[in-house]
């Protein structure tokens, strides 16, 4: 009876870690208003110092994106990266706390398509940083609003711009827009 229970302890340890290992960060993000928002969750072992989120080559300019929002220390930077560019946010100081929430964001004046996105132990804005976590691990939704949904069949998981799409002749522009939430 005492080997069937340790055997039986065993493999609930082994199926525990296996559980435990599969379990990764949380990243998810919304749009409303031109705010792109996004909420990221470390899990237990990892240590986040990056968040990379890829959007289309035409959104690399820093300048584009205004009022960002990240936790303090952190920094902004865009990479180009062969055909397309990556939103990088990072710090080169602690790792996020694990389990808790941080907020990143910023304003920027194109609609929302799907991307990909990764997590590093690497605190810099390299778009080849060591890959900690990434959305292919996960399912989360992307949360497109549904007047875009079938503007741009973007895959990934997180919302980021994409070119400006066109508007209507008698709809405002998109620098209208723009000045209109100056």
């Amino acid at each position: 009876m005492r080997a069937c229970t340790s055997k039986s302890l065993f493999a609930v340890l082994i199926l525990f870690a296996a559980a435990s290992s599969a379990l990764g960060a949380t990243a998810t993000s919304s749009f409303s208003n031109f705010t792109y928002s996004y909420a990221v969750t470390p899990a237990a072992g990892e240590a986040l110092r990056s968040f990379h989120v890829y959007t289309s080559l035409s959104e690399c300019d820093a300048g584009h994106y205004y009022n960002r929002v990240m936790p303090a220390g952190w920094m902004f930077d865009i990479v180009a990266m062969d055909d397309r560019c990556v939103i990088t946010f990072w710090t080169e100081g602690d790792a996020l706390p694990v389990g808790e929430t941080a907020n990143f964001g910023f304003v920027h004046y194109c609609a929302p398509c799907c991307h990909s996105w990764f997590l590093s132990d690497e605190g810099s804005s390299d778009p080849l940083a060591n890959v900690v976590d990434d959305d292919e691990n996960h399912s989360e939704p992307c949360n497109i609003p549904a007047e875009f949904a079938g503007q741009c069949g973007g895959e990934g998981l997180l919302l980021a711009p994409i070119y400006p799409v066109g508007v209507p002749a008698d709809a405002d522009t998109w620098s209208g827009v723009k000045a209109s939430y100056r």
